[in-house]
């Protein structure tokens, strides 16, 4: 059973990575509902050390399509965004750490539904940053925010700048979680294991990309995060 778990998750962060390596995210949104209701003690910590290596394997991909300006304000709006997030975490039951991650998951899962996006200016940016690191540092979940502002971008210019507010962004909330004592031998050593299966979903997301409809890919991830989700809710509402 317990095998059987663990090849689950690699499945789980294979089908994520991909996902990530093809639209600009997916791994957390995926991953994160799921991860907490089979193994909540692996989030969000497992996730972020994932995405860390995954966002700089993208980034240097599409570092010439990178918005820089946008990185450095995003990422300075996060750090108080991030210390709510491990605030958050270190403050919440397990069943309320649930609920808050389920309702977290399908905010962000809207957001990236919208039709619509902000105008880009110094402060809404400034605030997708606070959103993406309370929301990256309690769930993993960072994503949505920033690109909500970013789109209307071509789509390289999209995952390059996504890539490199994560970098940054995950490196920030690692460093708060790890203050707060949220990094421990276990996700490292999760992370370790697990990092070859990142690796090959890589590999067949850049073999992938070619075939696979980005918008039917998008609208499969929320669909599948929103029910995970779902069900994380019932879960802690029935505990």
């Amino acid at each position: 059973m317990v095998s059987g778990l663990y090849i689950f998750i690699g499945v789980l962060i294979l089908v994520g990575t991909i996902c990530q390596g093809t639209i600009g995210f997916g791994l957390g949104t995926i991953a994160t509902p799921i991860l907490a209701l089979i193994a909540p003690e692996l989030v969000p910590t497992l996730v972020l050390l994932l995405a860390f290596v995954i966002s700089t394997t993208t980034m240097l991909k599409a570092r010439a399509a990178v918005s820089w300006d946008i990185v450095a304000i995003s990422s300075l709006a996060r750090i108080p965004g991030s210390m709510l997030g491990a605030w958050a975490i270190a403050s919440l039951s397990h069943p309320g750490l649930s609920l808050f991650i389920g309702c977290a998951v399908i905010l962000a899962m809207t957001l990236s539904s919208l039709g619509w996006s902000p105008k880009r200016t110094t402060s809404t940016i400034a605030v997708a940053g606070v959103a993406s690191g309370f929301l990256g540092t309690s769930t993993s979940i960072g994503g949505p925010p920033m690109a909500l502002v970013l789109k209307g971008y071509d789509p390289d210019r999209v995952r390059g700048t996504l890539s490199g507010t994560f970098i940054v962004g995950t490196l920030i909330s690692l460093v708060i979680l790890a203050l707060h004592g949220q990094v421990t031998q276990l996700h490292l050593t999760a992370a370790a294991a697990y990092l070859p299966v990142a690796i090959v979903g890589l590999i067949a997301a850049g073999f992938l990309n070619r075939y696979i409809n980005a918008r039917i890919l998008n609208r499969i991830v929320v669909v599948v995060a929103i029910s995970a989700a779902l069900a994380l809710i019932a879960e802690a509402l029935l505990a």
